[in-house]
């Protein structure tokens, strides 16, 4: 006769939680102490185990499913037990052995029988005849549980999130097995379903059919005076679909520093005449992208990028600098590969060499890719501060500033009279998903650290 097993007492006050894994399936074979389902509550994961011999006939609960101590969750039909007493009361006479020979085929033949139905592949979506379950005894399991639902259910991967995320993704409508747990051992939480749940709302948005989001029609500028109207160029419109989607779609965060350049600008000037003579011009942009390469290979997160797809963050092996140009088409930015094994010379040679195709309008598609940190220097316009747009995949831009001679306490000694010193401001501007302030704070302070020591750049 099936047995019909209930939910425990889970401890610690809970009354409910969280079916996370069916360990074993309908026709196994389980001893008393097996574990059988596992129960997630607020506190822990709790093993059940089975309270006789026997083989499962069917499960009243599923994966993912909420259940509460004293609910029904599987029925077992009893082992039948061998008379192990008569046998041994028998002896060793023919009668005795006959006995014991049989009720060793019947074992045989149970074993061989229970092995056959833990190999026989089932049919997911096909219900069992109802004659077929009145048989077994299992008409409440039946009709408890889909059995077009139930087979995917136990076959599904247990997913580490606990009671309260599960009803959190349950109401949202979020399916758990889409997220990438962050948690401890890859546990999910409540903020991971909602960040999924925010995504998925967004990309609905963005790849909804028209235009999701209806802008205020322009009042008549033409009751004001005059206008003339001018269509964007290519570029234009490129940069402008690229700096809506990395301003909506990066939390942005900024950080600022003065750096003393006084000892980096007096050596530029030393050596740029021998560069201008072989061609190419010793700019301080070409000495910045030395330094970043320098700087990032000191801080690998800052040559990274975020896979949000899979919630992963990519590290770059090789330094690859955007540096920002400003043509009559518009904003372009070729990228300089593998800064970190160039020197300062090749670099110089290189930035010539692609802001002159750059404003020729000869830029091709390659050079323009594989950027993993861009520059943007506009001091020489006169710029005093600078706060970039991140260029997405990548996670950081630096914006340079025009530098300012300035009486500067050399040391922080006050007791000499102070210096001019060329102070540059230098903004950071990261994604805040990928790099805290603490991070950037240190990425500032390398770079400090190798613009006011120019020998440690040009020995590298």
């Amino acid at each position: 006769m099936t047995s019909i097993f209930k939910i425990p007492e889970l401890g610690d006050g809970d009354i409910s939680g969280i079916v996370v894994a069916l360990a074993v399936k309908v026709g196994d074979t389980v001893h008393c102490g097996d574990s059988l389902v596992e129960v997630e509550t607020e506190k822990a994961v709790l093993e059940i185990p089975a309270e006789i011999d026997g083989v499962v006939e069917g499960f009243m609960v599923s994966l993912e499913q909420e259940v509460k101590q004293g609910e029904d969750f599987i029925s077992i039909k009893p082992l039948a037990k061998t008379d192990t007493k008569a046998v041994r009361d028998t002896g060793k006479g023919t009668e005795g052995e006959a006995e014991l020979e049989t009720n060793v085929a019947t074992a045989v033949e149970t074993e061989i029988e229970i092995e056959v139905k833990k190999t026989k592949t089932p049919e997911p979506q096909t219900a069992p005849p109802a004659s077929q379950a009145s048989e077994s005894g299992t008409d409440n399991f039946s009709q408890s549980q889909n059995p077009a639902t139930a087979p995917h259910n136990m076959n599904r991967q247990c997913l580490p999130a606990g009671p309260a995320t599960r009803r959190l993704a349950r109401e949202l409508g979020v399916d758990l097995a889409n997220i990438s747990g962050s948690g401890h051992r890859g546990r999910i939480d409540k903020a991971a379903v909602k960040a999924f749940a925010k995504r998925s709302l967004q990309q609905q948005a963005t790849q909804s059919s028209g235009n999701p989001i209806q802008l205020p029609p322009l009042p008549d500028l033409n009751a004001f005076g005059p206008i003339t109207r001018q269509p964007m160029s290519g570029i234009q419109k490129a940069t402008s679909r690229n700096m809506r989607h990395a301003a909506t779609r990066i939390p942005h965060a900024y950080l600022q520093r003065r750096i003393d350049i006084t000892q980096l600008e007096q050596g530029r000037q030393q050596h740029k005449a021998h560069l201008k003579s072989e061609g190419c011009s010793l700019t301080l942009t070409a000495l910045l992208c030395k330094i970043i390469g320098l700087a990032n290979a000191q801080h690998p997160i800052f040559n990274s990028c975020l896979d949000e797809h899979s919630d992963e963050i990519i590290y770059r092996e090789q330094i690859n600098v955007g540096i920002a140009v400003d043509t009559p088409r518009g904003l372009l930015v070729p990228v300089i590969n593998d800064i970190a094994n160039q020197s300062v010379k090749e670099i110089a040679g290189a930035i010539t060499q692609l802001s002159e195709k750059a404003r020729a309008g000869k830029l091709q598609p390659a050079d323009m890719k594989g950027g993993s940190v861009t520059l943007s220097n506009l001091g020489g316009l006169g710029a005093s501060a600078v706060f970039p747009i991140v260029n997405w995949p990548e996670v950081v831009i630096l914006g340079v500033g025009a530098g300012e001679w300035t009486p500067t306490y050399v040391d922080g000694d006050i007791s000499k009279a102070p210096e001019p010193r060329l102070i540059m401001p230098l903004t950071l501007a990261f994604d805040h998903r990928v790099i805290n302030g603490a991070d950037g704070a240190r990425y500032l302070d390398t770079l400090a650290e190798l613009c006011e020591n120019p020998f440690l750049v040009m020995v590298s």
